[in-house]
Parts: structure tokens; sequence; C-alpha cells
């Protein structure tokens, strides 16, 4: 007996291919099989004569893809580096944006508080993107407890260097990305004037981490601007980005090109709407807030 040399592969065809050889079999009488094996023989003969040059289209499409996909990785991480470098830089000015002589916008300040003050009573708070901590002092009253995460050391030296009540507030260095590595029990998140930072494309991974941290059954608080011409620095868009930035200069006289996302209230709800159970979304002249149960 002669040993067999032949070899079954076993090949997965995609459901519109093998569609497309179904219907090539009725009309021809052919079976897939015999469709198949003519088409290999084909593509044999076609590589002895052209060589690799066959799949030059297909293996440069491949090669730009990828290229593709380093460059909006790249210019992902340049993005996030010079916000970074923004908010460690403008450490010391950070908080007179609160002090705009504006009525309206000092109202909508008061509203955010009385709101956040609301959900945060009684709880441990896990409060994202603390900066120097003045979300943080409008909440340590009413809150159990607050751990608040910077990723910039400038801010939370600021943060620290507050009175705070004993025993009720603590910060640490953390990625609002990897929030897995926070330490600690909580049961509401707070992310104020974060969100819209965060690149159009991240948002699901950021709110994922963030959920994943607190637990099925925490309570959220998120709050950001409503865009205002002429207010915050001017509005940039790039031909490249799905995101606005906003150009801002800080009192040494250096520009930066900050990504500032704004949302409509429809945005908003299709956003949260997936995460959240008795969501509540505000969008004022001003500022909007959500508030929301993880799901």
């Amino acid at each position: 007996m002669t040993d067999d040399k032949t070899k079954r592969l076993s090949v997965y065809l995609p459901e519109k291919v093998k569609a497309g050889l179904e219907l090539m079999a009725d009309e021809t009488g052919l079976s897939m099989t015999q469709l198949i094996v003519m088409a290999t023989h084909s593509l044999l003969a076609n590589y002895e004569a052209r060589g690799g040059s066959i799949f030059a289209d297909l293996l440069s499409a491949r090669h730009r893809i990828g290229q593709e996909a380093e460059q909006k990785r790249l210019l992902l991480e340049q993005d996030k580096k010079a916000m970074q470098d923004y908010y460690g830089a403008r450490a010391e000015e950070y908080e007179r944006i609160y002090h705009r002589d504006d009525p309206d916008y000092q109202q909508g300040l008061i509203l955010l508080r009385h709101a956040m003050t609301g959900v945060v009573r009684g709880r441990r708070v896990l409060e994202v993107a603390c900066g120097t901590g003045y979300w943080t002092q409008a909440a340590a009253d009413a809150a159990e407890h607050i751990l608040g995460v910077d990723i910039r050391p400038e801010v939370l030296q600021i943060a620290k260097a507050k009175p705070w009540p004993a025993g009720k507030v603590d910060f640490c260095i953390g990625d609002a990305y990897r929030l897995d590595q926070v330490e600690g029990g909580f049961n509401c998140g707070v992310a104020n004037f974060w969100f819209s930072h965060i690149p159009r494309n991240r948002l699901d991974e950021f709110l994922e981490s963030f959920h994943r941290r607190l637990g099925h059954g925490a309570t959220v608080f998120i709050a950001d601007n409503v865009y205002v011409a002429g207010r915050g620095g001017e509005l940039i868009r790039k031909e490249d980005s799905e995101d606005t930035f906003k150009r801002r200069e800080l009192a040494d006289g250096t520009q930066h090109d900050i990504i500032k996302n704004y949302y409509s209230y429809d945005e908003l709800n299709d956003i949260f709407k997936p995460y959240a159970k008795h969501l509540q979304v505000f969008v004022g002249s001003s500022f909007w807030y959500v508030i929301y149960t993880i799901a």
C-alpha cells in the first residue's frame, strides 16, 4: 500500500464568497469543489507566470492600512501629551476660569454644585481628572470619602495643599483610561470638565474603564461646558480629526491647541443611554451634566 500524500485543507469561506460560489455552481452545473479547484489552479498558474507581484495590490493595501492606523495612534498620543503638558503648565492658572465675571456663568456653577452635591452625599467617590481640587472642595463636605485622581503631579500638588476635612479626601496620580490601577472601593463616580477633552473615538474606552472600576449600581455625575462662541479661546477644526480644539494662551505667552469637544442634548443621550439606568441629561446655557446609575 502506498502512502496517501494528499492533505485535506479546511478553508473558511465568508458568507458572501460562499453565496457567490453557490450562484456560479447553479449557473454552470459544476460543483463548488470543482470551482474551488479550478480557481486554485488558475491562481497557481498566475503565480508561476508573474510571481508575488500578483499580490502587490493586496499587500500594498494592508501596508497602507497599517500605516494609517499607526499614524492615527501617534496623533492620539501627541494630542494626549499636548493636553497633559498644557494642564501641567496651567496648574497655577487653572481655577481662574471659575471666577469669570459673567452672571449666567456663575449661576450655572451654582446649579452644578447643587446637582453634584446631591449625587455624592454619603457616598465613597472616585473623582477622575480632579485637577487642583476645585470640584473636590465642592463635594468634600457631603461625601463620605473622595479619592481624586489626575495624571499631572503639578495640579495634585496644589490640590493636596488645600485644607481638607480630616480623613475625608485623598489624592493619587492615575490615568483616566487605566482606572483598574486605582485602589479603593467606590459607589459613586465624578468627572467634571474632563469629558470634553476625550477624543471622540475613545469615549467608550473611558466610560467602560470608569464603569468597570465603579461597578454595577454605582451613581455617576459628569459635567462639562456648553459651547458659547468667543468663550474660552478660539475654536479650531482640523481636516484630519473628528475632534474640535480650543487654541488657548497661557500667562507665559505660549499657545496650545487642546481637544475640546461639545455635545448636544441628543448626542449626550445617545452616548450615555447604553450604559445607564435612570439617566438624567441637563443642558443649560453654560454647562451640561448627566446623572445616572451604571446598568
